[in-house]
């Protein structure tokens, strides 16, 4: 296990209750625990680690060994992977009350790919025997697990299907519409989880490509902002723009 696991582990061995209850408190708010029953928050909270992480810290690397789930409760966390030529590649963004690391508790191998916080970062670790036993004592869990997984893979599928015909505006313009309102960002508005290089990656552009697909659609009117908070003026011209 990774010693900084290990250790965080230690210390929540000698918690106080009011630790467990914020442990509980937390895990409810995640739209995936959110309406499940008290004994399984419980055992997911007893084996429950806090971790911290700094920018462009490796959570845990390719090939390494899966340890068990993980919840963001701030800051942003990228899923990497190697491209042919050895580059690489931004696949997923998980941003606040997401998880992610479930592949590898439930195929029991080691990782293909590899985690990197985006920013400074705070995670609540579950360790893989106390999910693998919540799932199989709760099937409302496991349904919701299944899913969310069926989600992200269809999700991928989309992605990929999208990224070779899209001109490179409308890849992002597509990124916009589905990110509105995540998260933090007030209505109307899409808060940049990563930095625009982090986003280039993901959506298969360079850093100088999304530029200049921002600045179109700033031009266009059908949006404003240039930092990490961009408000979207004209929603359904935007979306529009898939279908021309």
């Amino acid at each position: 296990m990774d010693m900084r696991i290990s250790q965080a582990r230690r210390q929540m061995a000698g918690c106080q209750t009011d630790d467990r209850t914020e442990a509980v408190a937390l895990l409810k708010a995640m739209p995936l625990l959110k309406g499940i029953r008290a004994g399984t928050l419980a055992l997911l909270a007893e084996h429950a680690a806090g971790l911290r992480y700094e920018r462009d810290e490796i959570v845990f690397r390719r090939g390494s060994v899966p340890t068990g789930l993980f919840f963001v409760i701030e800051g942003g966390i990228k899923l990497l992977a190697l491209e042919p030529d050895g580059r690489e590649k931004v696949i997923e963004l998980f941003t606040e009350k997401r998880f992610f690391g479930e592949i590898g508790v439930f195929r029991l191998a080691r990782y293909r790919a590899w985690t990197q916080a985006v920013r400074a970062t705070r995670l609540l670790h579950i360790p893989s025997d106390a999910l693998r036993q919540a799932v199989r004592e709760d099937h409302d869990l496991a349904l919701r697990m299944l899913s969310e997984v069926s989600g992200r893979v269809q999700s991928l599928i989309e992605s990929i299907s999208q990224t070779a015909p899209l001109l490179a505006h409308k890849r992002v313009a597509a990124y916009l519409i589905e990110q509105q309102g995540a998260g933090d960002a007030p209505a109307g508005c899409v808060r940049l989880a990563a930095p625009k290089y982090t986003i280039a990656s993901m959506l298969n552009l360079s850093s100088e490509a999304l530029s200049r697909a921002l600045r179109k659609l700033r031009d266009a009117g059908l949006i404003d902002g240039g930092g990490r908070t961009i408000r979207i003026l004209d929603h359904e011209a935007l979306s529009a723009l898939l279908n021309d």
